[in-house]
């Protein structure tokens, strides 16, 4: 849905408004873990004052819904500025995004950044900062930058999380966990407008754990303001890999430690005492991964914020700030040369169609790492030699060739959608035909759980995990199926969806309903070009 006009948009966020209003959210100051003193103090608050709702003294809670939609009106009138809604929460809320550009007008041929914040609706600071920042960059001072790039901003991407002050939508569902599958129409939104705007740079903000789990466990709070990490997971173009390790990480580190803020890898934990320390993960599911896979540099930013309600939120504001500004100087900056990469990487991943091998499955490389966090006694540096699991490399635990495409058997419209809302080219195959083709044998089939760092993922059904073993055979398909080739850039997606033996694919999702054993020809690995 987009409001064709300033007066459409004007009568779209009244509509908006009103259909909010009346919701209230589930913040509560009492449920706030209170760091203790000696903690407090490693976190000055920063010279800088914001003025987003959250900072008003005679509000508890942080900025509402309605509040969030008044401030981005506020701005739509500037020049730069277009406000559109792209589709709506499953409670009926707005999904607003921002386009930030050259007289409101997106320029392909310059680099587009595009910024997600508060896909965990628990995690208020990135949408204070998305507020401060999109005030800030419409102003007539940034014009001249706006020149030079684009900026897509979601301010809120799971706005019934954030009424319920929950991680989780309305039903429940991690959205950070269905970028592949599409499930939640807040992932949806998500994937127009990655289709749309093919952003070469993504910056996904979101606040960890400050306590919790790390006092239960070890006896100590999380130390640093900023936890970092580009897309890691298999089958990344190396160009795009090297991008974000190598060149947009370490200039958001040296801003922020320039403003006197500590940064380190993104890691998290859960209670179990014997589990390890992971950095994040490696499956083609969130939107730092599936943003990697699009060919854009795609950045993970947490701040220390999660479970501490309000304290510290200035600070926690600020590191979200100086952060995406200094990415937006580098994107500025690097402008032709980043554009120059997407179209190389769309090129050699289109061009690996029926070449080489891909990457089934991987999980990350455990290692010891000694860990510094904050004694909850006495507020110094506490050393905690840990179990950890690197992301930086990546164990692969299955491979196999890379086909030319697949296809799939009549009957498979929901993979097919949900392939075309990601932006993947699927064709249509009207006629009988032979192809050369490896057939899935089905070996075992079992129930289970997505899986990540922090366990099972929030999610409605389980999954089925199968196994498989490739039977080559030359296969007379009907009429009324679909061809989806891995000559294009997106065929990172492509495989990810749909070699059935990941806990990801549309087989284990039951996009795709395959039997429980023996071989079917609904899903095929077609071997050579049709």
């Amino acid at each position: 849905m987009i409001a064709p006009t300033r007066l459409a948009r004007t009568a779209w966020l009244a509509a908006a408004l009103l259909a909010t209003s009346g919701a209230s959210a589930q913040y509560d100051p009492a449920r706030v873990q209170v760091e203790p003193p000696a903690v407090a103090a490693r976190f000055a608050a920063p010279a800088e004052r914001y003025d987003t709702p959250a900072f008003d003294a005679a509000q508890a809670d942080f900025t509402g819904h309605a509040q969030m939609m008044a401030r981005l009106q506020a701005i739509a009138d500037r020049p730069d500025v277009r406000l559109r809604q792209v589709g709506t929460s499953g409670q009926g809320r707005a999904l607003p995004m921002v386009l930030l550009a050259h007289r409101g007008r997106w320029q392909p041929d310059k680099p587009t950044l595009m910024l997600v914040t508060h896909q965990h609706g628990n995690e208020p600071a990135p949408g204070e900062a998305i507020l401060v920042l999109l005030e800030r960059w419409s102003a007539p001072e940034h014009a001249a930058l706006l020149r030079r790039v684009n900026v897509v901003a979601v301010p809120r991407a799971n706005p019934d999380g954030a009424a319920l002050f929950a991680r989780g939508n309305a039903q429940g569902a991690d959205v950070n966990r269905d970028h592949l599958l599409l499930r939640t129409p807040e992932a949806r939104a998500m994937a127009q407008l990655a289709a749309r705007y093919r952003p070469q740079v993504v910056l996904d903000m979101h606040e960890f754990t400050a306590g919790d789990r790390w006092v239960k466990k070890l006896g100590a709070w999380a130390k640093y303001d900023v936890l970092l990490q580009a897309a890691t997971t298999g089958n990344l173009d190396p160009g795009i890999a090297a991008a974000g390790l190598d060149e947009m990480l370490p200039a958001i580190r040296r801003a922020v430690e320039a403003e006197g803020l500590s940064a380190s890898w993104y890691h998290t934990t859960t209670a179990a005492p014997t589990s390890p320390v992971a950095m994040g993960g490696v499956q083609p599911d969130t939107w730092r991964n599936i943003g990697g896979l699009r060919n854009a540099v795609s950045i993970l930013h947490e701040t220390r914020g999660a479970g501490i309600g309000k304290q510290h939120l200035a600070r926690r504001v600020q590191s979200h700030v100086v952060a995406a500004e200094a990415l937006l100087r580098e994107v500025a900056e690097r402008g032709p040369a980043l554009v120059a990469l997407a179209h190389r990487a769309d090129r050699a991943v289109a061009a690996q169609a029926c070449h080489g091998e891909l990457v089934v499955a991987g999980q990350q490389t455990p290692e010891r790492r000694e860990l510094t966090l904050i004694d909850a006694q006495t507020g110094a540096d506490k050393a905690v030699d840990v179990d950890w699991r690197s992301a930086l490399r990546i164990q692969v635990t299955r491979q196999r060739a890379r086909p030319c495409g697949y296809w799939l058997a009549p009957g498979s419209e929901q993979a097919v959608q949900t392939l075309r809302a990601l932006g993947v080219r699927v064709q249509p195959m009207a006629h009988p035909r032979w192809l050369q083709a490896e057939r899935y044998q089905f070996t075992d089939v079992q129930a289970g759980q997505r899986q990540d760092g922090r366990g099972a993922i929030q999610d409605q059904g389980g999954i089925v995990q199968v196994q498989v073993a490739l039977q080559p055979a030359r296969v007379r398909v009907p009429a009324g199926g679909w061809y989806v080739s891995l000559a294009q850039p997106l065929a990172g997606l492509v495989t990810a969806a749909l070699e059935p033996d990941s806990q990801n694919s549309y087989v284990a999702a039951r996009l795709i309903e395959l039997p429980r054993e023996g071989t079917d020809d609904r899903l095929l690995r077609v071997m050579q070009r049709p």
